[in-house]
């Protein structure tokens, strides 16, 4: 199966024995756009007894993956929505549960179904769709194609993540794997020959 990735952010709710659990779905790029989501997911639920999460990011040929608990018993809260989300082959994405505890203890066994059922069902109620592998390469060229160039990749879908331009153009622009040759062409004519690429 291929990897895949939530197409918008998604929650979902539902009670336990008066514990009430809100799962969170998002789409984050980068291990750092996670941890400013969860500390915003913090601010938002500051009274909750429990915010736990996992996330998952393909960087290059690394999968990253990485759960937390925070303060449930251990395994009973970050490996079940790892889990949830390594069987639907979810990428690019984090998944945080916020827990409002009820009065009545669930043990380690109901906490293990009740933080897996909140990982699964936002899953289930969020549009997946298909995760496609990315490079970043460094564009840098004459400023005077600044216009041009920015027109050619914006008709093709290329995404500029950074413009370091001064004198000279400098871009660090997102591509699909295996979409290199194309670039290197746009580059080529836009820039008459004077541009230049580097994989980053």
């Amino acid at each position: 199966m291929n990897l895949v990735t939530p197409s918008q952010s998604w929650s979902f709710s539902f009670k336990v024995k008066q514990s009430r659990f809100i799962s969170y779905l998002r789409q984050c790029e980068t291990g750092s756009d996670f941890k400013s989501w969860l500390s915003q997911l913090r601010k938002d639920h500051y009274d909750a007894s429990h915010i736990c999460w996992a996330y998952r990011i393909q960087d290059g040929s690394q999968l990253e993956h990485h759960s937390s608990d925070a303060g449930e018993p251990s395994g009973t809260a970050g490996q079940p929505i790892l889990k949830a989300m390594k069987q639907n082959n979810l990428v690019q994405c984090g998944l945080a549960v916020a827990r409002y505890f009820g009065g009545t203890k669930l043990g380690k066994r109901g906490l293990i179904n009740a933080y897996g059922t909140a990982a699964r069902n936002v899953i289930d109620q969020t549009t997946l769709i298909e995760w496609v592998r990315k490079e970043r390469y460094l564009i840098t060229c004459p400023i005077q194609y600044y216009g041009d160039l920015s027109r050619a990749l914006l008709q093709t879908g290329e995404k500029i993540l950074e413009d370091q331009s001064s004198n000279d153009l400098k871009w660090i622009v997102e591509i699909k794997t295996g979409m290199i040759s194309d670039l290197i062409k746009i580059v080529r004519i836009v820039t008459k020959g004077e541009g230049d690429l580097d994989r980053v």
